[in-house]
């Protein structure tokens, strides 16, 4: 009894030295309290109970930080064709005729212009007839084809079939307008001691230019300062009466009109 005895007693000191020198002793163990979610995540993975050292809790912290930027990245590209605010248009060639339906269209710059083949014999080209000017051309296509063409300036464009142009007539155009831009004016505030009326406003294009006037006279006050980021403000003084309300215009387009609050 006595020999099983000790034979029982160094399998659980060898058992004990296995295990202080993976841990290290109970003494000299470092206390850890680590991230709760770490510790259920970790018990998920493994199905066991681990101790989690520093170094292992480090790590594991490291790893969620690059998976949370990693989730971010994937989400955001993800949502960014969502933002986007390009159009395509379609315009038919040929159908019901020798002709472009629609002969004219209106878009904003950054959109597209589809034409689509329903006939033969019929091309895309810009210009007008007989002065190609170079800026595209489909060349001669027949039925089912397609072809494209993206603008990314205001203006103009005509274009023609260089088949039937000049002698029926075949032409079209394309108006192209910049994207308006929005507006908002969070304050606008005449001080009656001062005589100064401040404006600030935001615009969706930081590089428009606001330009601030009196919306029953129209009188210009002046442009307002930008900060590059959006954000205006002007400050313009020797206005001896309240305007009442407020216009700032930009020259993207766009505009807004608020009320002015007065201050002593």
């Amino acid at each position: 009894m006595e020999t099983k005895a000790n034979s029982v007693s160094a399998i659980n000191n060898a058992s004990a030295t296995a295990c202080m020198k993976r841990h290290g002793t109970r003494k000299n163990r470092v206390s850890v309290r680590p991230n709760r979610f770490l510790t259920v995540l970790l018990r998920l993975l493994t199905k066991k109970h681990f101790l989690l050292t520093p170094d292992t809790t480090r790590i594991l912290k490291k790893a969620m930080k690059h998976a949370i930027r990693f989730a971010f990245l994937v989400c955001f590209a993800a949502l960014a064709p969502l933002s986007a605010k390009a159009a395509t248009i379609q315009v038919q060639v040929g159908q019901g005729g020798l002709k472009f339906t629609p002969a004219n269209v209106m878009i904003q710059v950054g959109d597209t212009v589809q034409w689509v083949w329903d006939a033969v014999d019929h091309s895309s080209t810009s210009g007008t007839p007989g002065h190609p000017d170079g800026l595209w051309d489909s060349g001669i296509l027949n039925t089912g084809a397609t072809f494209s063409f993206t603008f990314t300036s205001a203006g103009t464009f005509n274009y023609f079939c260089s088949v039937h142009g000049t002698c029926c007539g075949m032409i079209g155009s394309v108006t192209v307008t910049q994207a308006i831009d929005t507006i908002t004016i969070p304050k606008a505030q005449w001080s009656t001691s001062q005589m100064l009326l401040t404006v600030a406003a935001t615009d969706s294009n930081p590089t428009a230019t606001l330009t601030c006037s009196v919306t029953s006279t129209g009188q210009v006050l002046g442009p307002l300062r930008t900060r590059g980021d959006g954000t205006y403000q002007g400050k313009f003084r020797n206005v001896t009466a309240n305007p009442v309300n407020i216009t700032v215009t930009s020259n993207l387009g766009g505009s807004a009109t608020a009320n002015v609050r007065t201050k002593p």
